[in-house]
């Protein structure tokens, strides 16, 4: 899964943000919209959730912070019966979680 350049400047603020909370665990979630199998979807959101973790490893953080996992179509947020649902439920989610002092 490749990431659209236009969303280099928002990894680029969200890898700043994690620098400066650097005891933090980053969960990185990938989702797909409802097209096409559950096996490819599976395969395209755990892909999509891996490209996003390996940009922001480049950006100087510790792989040992990232957690990766794809959800396929399990979770939409919007309706996949038109393009702008399926187009918002093509997504990939970055949540952070605090290391134990």
């Amino acid at each position: 899964a490749d990431i659209s350049a236009n969303f280099y400047p928002v990894l680029d603020s969200v890898a700043l943000v994690l620098k400066e909370y650097n005891k933090t665990l980053v969960n990185v979630t990938g989702h797909t919209d409802s097209t096409g199998s559950d096996q490819f979807n599976q395969i395209l959101s755990e892909q999509r959730a891996s490209a996003v973790a390996q940009y922001l490893m480049s950006r100087q953080l510790s792989a040992q912070r990232f957690v990766t996992r794809g959800m396929g179509k399990t979770q939409p947020i919007a309706d996949n019966a038109t393009e702008s649902g399926r187009a918002a439920n093509r997504r990939v989610e970055i949540t952070l979680t605090p290391l134990p002092q």
